[in-house]
């Protein structure tokens, strides 16, 4: 089975709120952003405080975008009706370059070729509303590295 064969996999809308502007605008110019703690630790986007000092002073910072597999599910049964269209997709975690892991979708890939360690990159799309135009914002999701397989 291959996912999403064309640009745009449908993806729910999702709606910006402060927290998370920056993440959005920087997804918006093909740029993944993640946050470093005091300590120069590369955290997740979503975190708030850093796990290792306890501060909330974190400094938004832009990631390579290169990321290595780590699990996968496919998903058959889809958990929100926007998602009936499409199914099957492939959500995984994968463990960025910088080091966060993240829970993303898979794009572009068939699935007898999905392994631990497979080179990934990020491609950036926007969200679909019901009627299956773009809205909300643009998200990362992960497709394979042809430039590392």
């Amino acid at each position: 089975m291959t996912t999403d064969s064309n640009d745009s996999p449908m993806l729910p809308a999702v709606v910006r709120d402060e927290a998370g502007a920056a993440f959005f605008d920087a997804a918006a110019r093909g740029e993944l952003l993640v946050k470093k703690g005091p300590g120069g630790v590369v955290l997740g986007p979503e975190v708030r405080t850093c796990p290792v000092t306890g501060s909330g002073e974190l400094d938004a910072v832009s990631a390579s975008g290169r990321a290595t597999l780590v699990s996968w599910a496919t998903v058959h049964r889809a958990p929100l009706p926007i998602l009936a269209d499409a199914v099957p997709y492939v959500t995984a975690l994968v463990e960025l370059d910088e080091g966060p892991w993240l829970l993303v979708r898979l794009i572009d890939v068939d699935t007898a070729d999905l392994r631990v360690g497979l080179p990934l990159l990020a491609r950036y799309v926007t969200g679909r509303g019901a009627d299956g135009e773009a809205a909300g914002e643009t998200l990362p999701v992960f497709a394979p590295d042809p430039g590392r397989r």
